[in-house]
C-alpha cells in the first residue's frame, strides 16, 4: 500500500511543480515584456524631445536668418534709393518672422505671396 501512496505523491509533485513553474514563467515573462515596453516608452520620449529640440533650434537659425536678410535688403532698398531714385526696380521684400512657436502650423497652411517669393535656381 506504501508504493501506490509514493507514486501518487510523486506524480502530484510533478504536476504541481509544472504548473507553479507554468506561472513563475509566465509571470517572469510579463515582466520582462513591462520593462521591455517601460524602456521603449522612454526611448520614444527621449527621441520626440530630441525632435522637438532640433526644430526648436532650427527655427532660432531661420529666424536669425530672415533678421539678418532684412537687414540686407532694407540697406540694399535704400542704396537703390540713394544711387538710383528713377529707377523702376522693384523693391526687395521684407520678411516677417513669427515669434511665438505655436503659430509655426497656421505659418505652414498660409499660402505663399508671389510678391514676396525669392526663386534661387529654377533648374534645382
Amino acid at each position: 500500500m506504501e508504493w501506490p501512496l509514493v507514486i501518487a505523491t510523486f506524480v502530484l509533485g510533478i504536476v504541481l511543480g509544472y504548473v507553479g513553474r507554468t506561472i513563475v514563467a509566465r509571470n517572469n515573462e510579463s515582466t520582462s515584456k513591462d520593462k521591455v515596453l517601460e524602456q521603449t516608452r522612454l526611448e520614444l520620449s527621449q527621441h520626440k524631445q530630441e525632435v522637438t529640440d532640433h526644430f526648436e533650434g532650427h527655427y532660432k537659425q531661420l529666424a536669425e536668418l530672415t533678421e539678418q536678410l532684412n537687414r540686407v535688403n532694407k540697406q540694399w532698398n535704400e542704396a537703390a534709393n540713394t544711387l538710383a531714385p528713377a529707377s523702376k526696380a522693384k523693391a526687395l521684400p521684407t520678411f516677417t518672422a513669427k515669434e511665438s512657436l505655436d503659430t509655426q502650423s497656421s505659418q505652414a497652411e498660409e499660402q505663399l505671396d508671389i510678391d514676396n517669393v525669392i526663386v534661387i535656381n529654377q533648374n534645382n
